[in-house]
């Protein structure tokens, strides 16, 4: 189980937190199948597999266990028509029905002001409205008030990558990472203000975003001796030389967890957080410590 600090704790409770989830905590979901979200590669492989010529899927191939996803993710674009890349994407992160798992209850009932995702699904966002009684204002990358809601009162999930809703406008290639920096900037300024005044725990998450990874090397050089973020991360992904450079250029602390029977003590892990952040919301209304 992940051991939560103290600090974390108190940041969450006094809302001065962004949880950022990931492709991970989706993964927790099901259709009434038992069928789970794919994983990233396994998603690309079957665009791979819908590539007619041979020498273009195997590059996609290729790309995919070099572990270059951005580029395998771009040429599965090119080779595939529009219309059935779109259909595809729109097949995975909307028509397979999948379900919100328990962890997404407990992320709701944290009640983090701010939630970010990469995740073109709407698992979180529809299940937060419903247990916080449609409260949650969601925002894309390339709404033109996405700040207003900064210095509001309002829940709100920020769709770092764009929704399924509107799939021509979510960022999944190399060359969608390039465009949004170029035409969003603001978007990203924005996220460098959050990064100063917030506590970022990032779950289900595996940085391969570059974007944020700029973001976070930025501010940590730029502002050294800040408090640190932190990452729910795998023991057997969590190499200790991989910690340091983390800790070192992205002021980025690691929680780790046993991934043994899908991840269940990441989702175990987030149960418990849900006391302890109560607890701490409960001593700082009864000392006025907000």
């Amino acid at each position: 189980m992940i051991d939560w600090p103290v600090d974390l704790i108190e940041d969450i409770a006094a809302r001065r937190s962004v949880l950022f989830l990931g492709a991970g905590v989706s993964r927790n979901a099901k259709n009434a199948s038992g069928v789970h979200p794919r994983e990233w590669g396994d998603y690309l492989t079957h665009l791979a597999s819908l590539v007619g010529d041979a020498a273009q899927r195997e590059e996609i191939l290729t790309c995919i266990k070099d572990g270059d996803l951005l580029t395998a993710c771009e040429l599965a674009k090119d080779h595939l028509s529009a219309p059935i890349f779109k259909t595809e994407l729109v097949q995975e992160y909307a028509g397979n029905r999948y379900l919100p798992a328990q962890i997404h209850d407990d992320l709701s009932q944290i009640d983090s002001r701010i939630v970010m995702t990469t995740n073109f699904d709407k698992l979180y966002e529809v299940r937060a409205n419903v247990l916080q009684n449609h409260t949650v204002l969601i925002k894309n990358y390339y709404d033109p008030d996405f700040a207003d809601v900064f210095r509001r009162r309002d829940r709100v999930v920020l769709k770092a990558h764009g929704s399924i809703d509107s799939a021509e406008r979510t960022i999944f290639t190399r060359s969608q990472y390039a465009e949004a920096r170029r035409d969003h900037a603001h978007f990203y300024q924005a996220l460098r203000g959050l990064f100063l005044t917030h506590t970022f725990l990032f779950l289900g998450a595996s940085l391969r975003d570059p974007d944020i990874q700029l973001l976070l090397e930025d501010n940590a050089y730029r502002f050294e001796g800040n408090r640190p973020h932190y990452i729910a991360m795998p023991k057997d992904s969590a190499r200790s030389g991989l910690i340091r450079v983390m800790e070192k250029t992205m002021n980025l602390k690691a929680l780790l967890y046993d991934p043994a029977n899908d991840h269940k003590e990441l989702a175990d892990s987030v149960t418990a957080l849900v006391p302890l952040v109560e607890a701490a919301r409960v001593n700082m209304a009864a000392t006025a410590g907000w």
